[in-house]
């Protein structure tokens, strides 16, 4: 995974974790729709009624979602950590707004007050900084 890669891979999951989000509303105003309410289950069959069925994976739906959030957080502060290895403060402002708050390159350079060509000299003398010290990252095992 390169470099630009892994610090994209932020937006994305955001990006994902908000559809997730949308369709779980969905799912459950589906539900509170629905005029049939939770039936006891068959004592011959002991299988879950349609609308036990929908709560369930609507619950394991919920858990993933959870299970995504985490980890959006943990590549957040792993991304933010890498960030905050470079001196330069306007890199950081650049990288951070970029790959961590989701803004394109425009909003970034209109944020920022500075040109967009300066943006984008900026994005890459910080992702060259960035790059060995990554790359050294990727190499050490994860103890913990």
């Amino acid at each position: 995974m390169t470099l630009k890669q892994y610090l994209s891979q932020a937006v994305k999951l955001d990006k994902a974790i908000d559809s997730a989000i949308l369709r779980l509303e969905e799912w459950k105003k589906f539900g509170l729709k629905s005029k049939s309410f939770l039936t006891a289950t068959s004592g011959k069959t002991g299988r879950a009624s349609g609308v036990e069925r929908t709560i369930i994976k609507i619950m394991q739906a919920e858990e993933k979602l959870n299970r995504d959030i985490d980890r959006y957080v943990d590549l957040q502060n792993e991304i933010r950590d890498l960030i905050h290895l470079l001196d330069n403060p306007e890199e950081r402002a650049v990288l951070e707004r970029h790959y961590l708050s989701g803004e394109n390159w425009d909003k970034v350079a209109s944020n920022c007050y500075v040109s967009l060509r300066t943006v984008h000299n900026l994005s890459n003398n910080a992702l060259r900084k960035l790059e060995p010290l990554y790359i050294k990252s990727m190499k050490q095992p994860d103890v913990g």
